[in-house]
């Protein structure tokens, strides 16, 4: 069969133009994997890309040059997000007048314009939502569902139109945000389509990594170092890190922290690089940026522990970290309350109690023994717990074969 993706531009885009080589991937997995599977089975993906930046593509045994079609934003008199809904709109149209496809999907709530296209001419299609962040959160305090609504349009455009169009599913990220109440929340009592609300699915290794012997971190050790794993952003929360460090550092223990992802908000880095100067630590904090995800799991299994300092702790790098077995902190999540045991398999605390999860940090600094257990059971609650991904990333090839053959799509959990 032949599909459609629509999508903008991202890590995981780069690494199918530049020949799906896994090693390379730096980010967005449950874009990459599905892709590549479907591939992989035989059918034919045709990719319309949105990015400001010209691509090539280094051709792969299964995706080819004619298989990208690109668009790239006209910056002429309209707004941006006028300019890109009638971008997307005309392209959308065109290519499904001039080909055959047996399925549309699309990458994130930004491809919504495109599948109603799709679904206008009555295509199978689908939408891949990767999670609306804090979006239940500012909507559930509101008491008027049309203010609500109101809300989620001004803010959340395209998720709230893409959450009432007809397609065959939705199959969203449960990243710990409650997206499953959002339709409740907007007042959409009957969805024109079959909704799924899946965990990702990670690579988890046959054995428990080992700590690295190098000479130098991430090869080796470090177990005066401490690590971020994320996109530096607000969202991320890098700020309450940092001052966990400024804790650690009142208490004697001279601790370095390494910053590990890519600066998407380079006024944030700046701020936390002020703050860092402002007290005494610029010395002591390191930024990596982009790195593939091979390298940021050493990053993590290699640092004395890792910081999950973030409001929401359910997107992949919880889940990647765990499975190296590695140190990990992170702030209570009751989404995650299934997997997280504090002092079994990893170490919780509370929002911004810096100075307990500094206390919390040196506690296991001369207990060897237990530092060794919460990472084999780290890795034990990955082995037994979370998703491959062979498995999740295979159900949703078979997701997408099935709808695009316009089958019954009640076999398929409506959570996993």
């Amino acid at each position: 069969m032949r599909i459609l993706y629509i999508s903008g531009d991202n890590p995981a885009v780069d690494t199918i133009l530049n020949g799906m080589d896994d090693s390379t991937l730096g980010g967005l997995p449950a874009f990459y994997y599905p892709f590549k599977m479907l591939l992989e089975r035989g059918h034919t993906i045709d990719l319309l890309l949105y990015t400001a930046e010209e691509k090539t593509v280094t051709e792969s045994a299964h995706f080819k040059a004619e298989n990208l079609i690109q668009l790239h934003p006209k910056n002429g008199m309209l707004p941006g997000a006028v300019e890109y809904a009638l971008q997307l709109t005309g392209a959308a149209r065109s290519l499904l007048n001039e080909r055959h496809y047996d399925f549309v999907y699309g990458m994130s709530e930004g491809a919504h314009l495109a599948v109603r296209e799709a679904a206008k001419r009555g295509i199978p299609c689908g939408l891949r939502q990767f999670g609306t962040q804090e979006m239940a959160n500012v909507l559930e305090p509101i008491r008027s569902v049309l203010l609500r609504r109101l809300k989620a349009l001004k803010d959340y455009t395209y998720i709230t139109l893409s959450m009432q169009s007809r397609k065959s599913f939705l199959l969203a990220t449960d990243d710990g945000t409650d997206t499953g109440a959002v339709p409740g929340l907007l007042g959409i009592e009957a969805l024109p389509y079959r909704f799924f609300l899946w965990h990702t699915g990670i690579e988890i290794p046959a054995e428990q990594p080992a700590l690295g012997d190098g000479e130098t971190y991430p090869a080796g050790y470090a177990p005066m170092v401490l690590s971020h794993i994320g996109r530096v952003t607000e969202l991320k929360s890098q700020d309450r890190s940092l001052r966990i460090l400024e804790q650690l550092h009142r208490k004697g223990y001279p601790f370095h922290l390494y910053f590990v992802g890519d600066i998407r908000s380079e006024a944030f880095h700046k701020e936390l690089l002020a703050w860092a100067e402002e007290h005494g630590l610029e010395a002591y904090v390191h930024f990596t940026g982009f790195l593939n995800q091979k390298v940021c799991r050493a990053y993590a299994r290699n640092s004395f522990m890792t910081l999950l300092t973030a409001d929401f702790n359910g997107g992949n790098v919880f889940y990647e970290i765990m499975s190296e077995g590695a140190l990990l902190l992170m702030l209570r999540d009751p989404s995650l309350d299934r997997y997280a045991e504090n002092g079994v398999n990893c170490v919780v605390c509370g929002k911004e109690e810096y100075e307990q999860a500094a206390e919390r940090i040196l506690a296991l600094m001369d207990k060897e023994d237990t530092q060794a257990a919460i990472r084999r059971a780290a890795y034990q609650t990955a082995r037994e717990k979370f998703l491959s991904i062979e498995k999740r990333f295979g159900l949703e090839a078979d997701l997408v074969e099935a709808a695009a053959r316009g089958e019954d799509l009640s076999r398929f959990p409506e959570t996993l």
